[in-house]
């Protein structure tokens, strides 16, 4: 097995992935809760964001906040009453005209220096403690199986990252660390007699067994499904070429199963299920959750998503470091009218499309195919799981060399109205995961 996983990780094949553009993104989310995170705006500033529309009714607000460090506090979003004890660690806000649906408090550190990171140390809403240091501590690996002494089967808390991957998250970079997106897989595939492998798609873990991804990824250019032997998984990877990563787990496939909806010409069901066994949850192999079953999907235009991927930077040179980078979900109309004669082939009430237009330059490309739309989600324990929305399909290139252009918006398989038929071929107990 380790001539393999040399030749592997030497011969992966160049592919034109994301192109991203911008500083880098930290959000730090104490506890990973989905009302409050703080984004970095310089190497100095965060903005914390306190989404209070999370919860209705709410008469009145009191926000507080205790940090690891002595803070520096520059001002508010709205109109409020502050309180600053205990040497800067501690701040309580209370708006005094409402409660607003968005809060901003902006903020740094004293003695502040570039990694450094405004630690949560307990924030209470209201009087209920949401986060504070032995929450943090419950929070562990073992935490996420949710098995109960009389369950017949295994289960497990999908969506979630071991703690000390649940506070940072990193987009707009090739510093992805390992356990940052423990669900994103690389696809290899093997040459015919030989045990080397080239890289090929992307996938994302749904469960112990099952790899979703792209139905195209699993099809060879005539049209017929690849051999299962063809297929090499690279799971809990972030960097192709090193061998020793700690948490990567090489497994083979042993079936594959195509949509059988599939369409070359469409991405209406362009997707496939690869078949292992058996992947081990740790802190760098999780499964998402997938988002379903629903078939409206205009509850998701104007939504931030995360997308992750394999490939070269956008200087072109090769990378076999996984990226990651957020996105947008666009009406259809949008997308449409920017090139009228490609989108509405492909745009119906099974994909959608997404990207930040022709000036952001940030999208995936070739080689990113098969890979998810992740959105964040608050759950009733006030923490964010993440679901699996999207697989990417098709996108849009002018140039005769047909690798996809980072202006054009693309376009991904809505997983929500597929939901029973992944969940039946992923060895999963169907239920229902319709987001409020």
């Amino acid at each position: 097995m380790g001539t393999i996983y040399l030749v592997l990780s030497l011969c992966v094949l160049q592919v034109h992935s994301m192109a991203l553009k911008g500083p880098v993104l930290t959000r730090y989310q104490p506890c990973g809760l989905g009302v409050i995170y703080f984004d970095k705006i310089t190497d100095m500033l965060w903005r914390a964001e306190i989404n209070l529309e999370l919860y209705q009714n709410l008469g009145e607000v009191e926000i507080i906040i205790v940090y690891e460090k002595e803070m520096a506090l520059f001002g508010v979003s709205h109109n409020s009453t502050v309180f600053i004890n205990n040497d800067s660690h501690n701040f309580t806000f209370i708006p005094n005209e409402g409660v607003p649906d968005k809060y901003h408090i902006y903020t740094s550190i004293k003695e502040n220096t570039t990694a450094s990171v405004p630690i949560v140390k307990s924030f209470t809403l209201n009087r209920i403690v949401m986060c504070n240091d032995f929450l943090k501590a419950a929070d562990t690996i073992s935490s996420l199986d949710a098995t109960q002494p009389d369950d017949t089967e295994y289960r497990h808390t999908c969506g979630r990252r071991s703690l000390s991957h649940t506070e940072l998250n990193y987009v707009r970079t090739e510093s992805v660390q390992a356990g940052d997106w423990p669900w994103h897989v690389a696809i290899l595939i093997k040459k015919p007699f030989t045990d080397l492998a080239n890289y090929h798609c992307g996938g994302n873990v749904i469960s112990t067994m099952a790899i979703l991804t792209a139905g195209h990824c699993v099809l060879l250019t005539n049209g017929k499904l690849r051999e299962a032997t063809s297929i090499v998984i690279e799971a809990g990877v972030t960097n192709l070429r090193d061998v020793d990563q700690i948490g990567r787990q090489t497994r083979f496939a042993e079936r594959i199963i195509l949509h059988p909806g599939y369409s070359e010409d469409q991405a209406t069901s362009d997707l496939a299920i690869v078949v292992v066994n058996k992947l081990r949850y740790t802190e760098y192999v999780q499964p998402i959750c997938v988002w379903g079953p629903v078939y409206d999907k205009t509850e998701l235009f104007g939504k931030q998503a995360v997308i992750t991927g394999f490939g070269t930077t956008e200087q072109n040179l090769q990378s076999d470091t996984l990226r990651s980078t957020n996105t947008m979900v666009q009406n259809d109309t949008i997308c449409n009218a920017f090139a009228p004669d490609l989108y509405p082939k492909l745009l119906n009430e099974f994909t959608f499309c997404a990207g930040f237009g022709p000036n952001a330059g940030i999208n995936p490309r070739n080689g990113d195919s098969g890979g998810g739309l992740f959105i964040p989600t608050k759950q009733a324990d006030h923490k964010v799981s993440w679901f699996l929305r999207g697989i990417l399909s098709k996108c849009g290139h002018r140039t005769v060399d047909k690798f996809c252009d980072p202006k054009y918006y693309v376009i991904y398989t809505d997983v929500g109205p597929h939901y029973g038929w992944i969940y039946h071929n992923a060895g999963l107990i169907f239920s229902s995961n319709i987001m409020s």
